[in-house]
């Protein structure tokens, strides 16, 4: 027998080895990081609270923002969409996200996936709604309760694997004037 040819066999399956762990790092990296970040967010004028700090759903029951979402992460991302959400049903949910300049909330073109390299961003325009699963009868008769702006839950991909994430705003407004009766009302529309 060839001794060379035994030493290309071990050489041949370390690589193999290598390989297997590399991929197997990369994958657990890649499922999870949390590598974006949300900028400002500029709400609608629409939407504008009767105090700072605080918005409102517009008559048709939506609330929209514009923002920048980040790829502060050390890889490349492709922002994908919105998220399921999962967990207890919220009063709001996000019911769309357009690409946008991140700047103006009411000019919003049709999503499609971003590749995002670390420290580039995208503009999107994010709209939320009254969500259907959500027990009106929690909610107060009392427009006074506030509620806390939901996180933005998307979908992102990195080197073929996907993962979710729920993206927070520093400094969110609160949504003022959700009660009962105008869930009830704009779940039923």
């Amino acid at each position: 027998m060839n001794q060379s040819g035994g030493a290309m066999a071990k050489v041949l399956g370390l690589l193999v080895i290598v390989a297997v762990i590399a991929s197997a790092a990369l994958y657990m990296y890649g499922r999870h990081q949390q590598p974006l970040a949300l900028g400002d967010l500029i709400v609608a004028p629409t939407n504008d609270g009767p105090r700072g700090g605080a918005v409102v759903l517009d008559a048709d029951g939506q609330l929209q923002y514009a923002t920048i979402v980040r790829n502060t992460g050390r890889l490349p991302v492709t922002l994908e969409g919105v998220a399921v959400p999962d967990g207890k049903p919220t009063p709001l949910i996000v019911t769309s996200m357009g690409l946008g300049d991140g700047s103006d909330p009411t000019a919003a073109a049709v999503f499609a996936p971003v590749d995002l390299n670390p420290g580039s961003g995208v503009g999107v325009v994010v709209t939320l709604g009254v969500n259907p699963a959500y027990p009106c009868a929690r909610l107060g008769d009392r427009p006074a309760a506030t509620l806390v702006l939901p996180s933005l839950a998307v979908r992102f991909s990195s080197y073929g694997v996907t993962s979710t994430q729920a993206l927070a705003a520093d400094n969110a407004p609160v949504v003022t004037g959700l009660t009962r009766a105008s869930c009830e009302a704009a779940t039923t529309t």
